[in-house]
């Protein structure tokens, strides 16, 4: 099959009814959390330089955990999609079973650092005592938050997998809701609330993650009725489970371990280049997270359609689904292209009377490097959070991941930062260079049909 016969599948309604249906609703999951994010960015910053980049410190340990539960998600989900396609739910029953189990090993270890380490975990990232001050309370306390977000996120992700996508914007509606209302009371002493400052958003974005994992629960033990899944299953242990798991699915949670790591190291060059740095690029966070909304959409659809054709048997057309998210990953970039552009110079005025003027002309500097690298980074995440997991090819993916960000990025930067002391809109641009080379990449991988493979035990 050519790659121009599988492309005229963006004209196909089959194609973009199903696209939709999945893209949409993980995109406004997305949108939401997103906003979850940003009210803690946005209100912690009217605090001041020192605030904002204490939380952004803290919130370092935080992404590594969110992506290594991601990543024990996403490689169950890679199971799940190809059993759902396949019409086996008593296998998909198992996996989530197994999922929760290896969710909880993760969940604890990090709260116990977060918890009992905050200093240590925060001396490692900067060296500014101020920060670090500030830091402790705020990690320590969304240490109660971490208990909760893991399950949510691996619950989510077999749900999305089968195609039900709708629980997941609502409840991340309610907890977007809950983040700003108790971010705006418990911050600046709103509402009756009393005024605790940081700690205040670390408690706001905690008892949102909690009242999350409540309405999934009540979703899935007493609503949902395809997978059928009940607590009992926990307990149940199949060796047919693990067996698969890794062999082809513990590839994506070594890859997102590894990536999530990567970016820990990348906080840690920033953190040590000073705290307008790691301002400026807390803001460029946000905005890579905003234009990330549409991207992870397509790359749930992609990952969800691609592996529930693989498992229906329909080989040709996983490959027109490749093909044509390969192209919409390439107009999702252009599209992130502009937004950046267009949002990062008034987002950035925001600070302007809270930041310091190095910290704001960083921030300039970077958000412009991140608009570009936007259009690399969307090709990439679509093809390899998408495609190439959702077709079984994830230790393609893994190497491909850890090898960019390990053997480039990471010490490259470290070499130009802080070493040969190089510009930060330099530095910055080696540290995120990683986008650029896996795009190059999954343009090869995805023609050439090699990232096809069954995964499913026989």
């Amino acid at each position: 099959m050519s790659v121009r016969d599988s492309l005229a599948v963006l004209w196909d309604r089959s194609f973009l009814t199903k696209l939709w249906a999945i893209a949409i609703p993980v995109a406004v999951q997305n949108l939401i959390n997103f906003g979850v994010t940003a009210a803690d960015t946005i209100m912690v910053g009217r605090l001041g330089e020192v605030q904002l980049s204490a939380v952004w410190a803290s919130n370092q340990l935080t992404f590594l955990y969110m992506v290594t539960a991601f990543g024990v998600a996403g490689g169950c989900g890679v199971l799940a999609a190809q059993y759902w396609g396949a019409g086996n739910r008593q296998r998909v029953q198992e996996i989530m079973g197994f999922m929760f189990r290896l969710t909880t090993i993760v969940t604890l270890l990090f709260a116990t650092l977060a918890f009992f380490f905050p200093a240590q975990v925060l001396g490692f990232i900067t060296y500014d005592a101020d920060v670090i001050a500030e830091g402790v309370p705020y990690l320590r306390i969304m240490s109660v938050g971490y208990l909760f977000f893991g399950f949510t996120t691996a619950g989510l992700a077999v749900l999305r997998s089968t195609g039900t996508v709708k629980i997941a914007v609502v409840a991340s509606s309610v907890t977007l809701v809950i983040s700003v209302v108790l971010n705006y009371g418990l911050i600046f002493g709103n509402f009756g609330l009393p005024e605790l400052g940081v700690p205040g958003a670390a408690i706001a974005t905690s008892t949102a993650r909690v009242v999350e994992f409540t309405l999934l629960c009540i979703y899935l033990f007493r609503v949902e009725k395809r997978i059928a899944f009940r607590p009992i299953q926990l307990l149940r242990w199949r060796v047919g489970v693990a067996r698969p798991f890794f062999s082809h699915s513990s590839p994506v949670l070594v890859s997102e371990l590894g990536w999530a790591m990567a970016n820990f190291m990348v906080g840690v060059i920033i953190g040590q280049m000073g705290r307008e740095f790691m301002a400026a690029n807390t803001i460029a966070t946000l905005l890579i997270q905003f234009v990330g909304v549409a991207i992870l959409g397509l790359a749930s659809a992609a990952a969800t359609m691609v592996g529930n054709s693989i498992g229906a048997g329909e080989r040709d057309r996983a490959i027109q689904y490749a093909n044509g998210m390969l192209a919409l990953s390439f107009f999702a970039g252009i599209a992130g292209f502009l937004a950046v552009q267009a949002l990062r110079l008034p987002l950035i005025g925001l600070y302007e009377y809270e930041f310091s003027e190095a910290a704001l002309e960083y921030a300039r500097q970077i958000t412009h490097v991140l608009s570009v690298i936007t259009i690399f980074h969307a090709v990439a995440i679509v093809a390899i959070l998408g495609t190439l997991r959702g077709g079984g090819d994830t230790k393609f993916a893994m190497v491909t991941d850890i090898i960019f960000a390990w053997l480039i990025a990471i010490p490259l930067g470290a070499i130009a930062g802080l070493w040969l002391q190089w510009p930060v809109v330099l530095v910055y641009l080696v540290l995120r260079s990683e986008d650029l080379f896996k795009a190059v990449v999954v343009l090869w991988r995805i023609p050439s049909g090699k990232w096809l493979k069954d995964v499913r035990e026989r």
